[in-house]
């Protein structure tokens, strides 16, 4: 059996080092998936012909992303992917360089084109849900934004199916997980969904995964396990309403399981 990861506890308490950041997402992908590979990253020369075509270098810490994990799509591309090199782009406004994108093109995260020489600058969101389609600040590091993508993209494979089950969260709902689990500590950052609500929250233990996810009518929680059992443990500590398991349609769409 794999290595049962408290993601809290692999996060720490403030994570304020791109390194620290790297070696996280390292030992997510370890325990909840496959371990990373020398094959698992975008070679260089990939990524300057994307500097070529765009008239400017990448950042130092979406370059090391790309070396690492570019090519692990079942971490980074599962439903809002990062974008490989040849597809970066330009948001809207023609203000960020748009490294992801929501699957349908309604929302995307990207460096501020004055800050894109910084060493692990900060990421701005733009979405169909904000006035006039604009942008606003979204984490202060592209290092975070690449964890958070890693735990949104875990959701969103394992959220359908035996590894996950979601509810509504009711004052009750969240009170339980509170008190039951560890708070991951990534800074505030909204869904692209609804960029002006509550931020969106994440909670730990060893083998198990909660996202609390803000919404315009009602937040929901949604779980994820490394196995059937740690979704069936976190399902008999929190009192939701939690809605069946739904079929998995693919054997593709199914995440490892440690």
């Amino acid at each position: 059996m794999a290595e049962r990861l408290d993601l809290a506890g692999a996060f720490g308490t403030e994570v304020t080092r791109r390194a620290a950041v790297w070696q996280f997402i390292e030992t997510f992908a370890k325990t909840w998936a496959t371990p990373l590979s020398p094959a698992d990253g975008i070679p260089p020369s990939a990524v300057q012909h994307a500097e070529n075509r765009l008239g400017c270098r990448l950042p130092p810490a979406l370059r090391e992303a790309y070396a690492l994990f570019g090519r692990r799509t079942d971490l980074i591309a599962v439903h809002n992917p990062l974008l490989p090199p040849d597809e970066l782009l330009l948001d809207p406004s023609g203000e960020l360089l748009v490294f992801r994108s929501e699957n349908q093109g309604c929302a995307g995260w990207g460096v501020p084109l004055d800050r894109l020489g910084d060493d692990d600058p900060p990421v701005g969101l733009f979405s169909d849900h904000l006035p006039d389609r604009g942008w606003r600040p979204y984490l202060d590091h592209v290092s975070l934004a690449c964890a958070e993508l890693v735990l949104s993209e875990a959701v969103m494979a394992r959220r359908y199916g035996p590894y996950g089950r979601e509810c509504p969260a009711t004052a009750q709902v969240i009170t339980a997980v509170e008190a039951a689990y560890r708070t991951i500590a990534l800074p505030p950052c909204p869904p692209w969904y609804f960029p002006q609500g509550e931020p969106t929250r994440w909670f730990s233990a060893p083998g198990k995964l909660l996202c609390l996810e803000p919404g315009p009518d009602e937040p929901g929680l949604v779980v994820v396990g490394q196995t059937e059992t740690d979704v069936l443990e976190i399902l008999a500590a929190v009192p939701g309403k939690w809605a069946p398991t739904e079929p998995v349609e693919h054997e593709d769409d199914k995440t490892i399981s440690g």
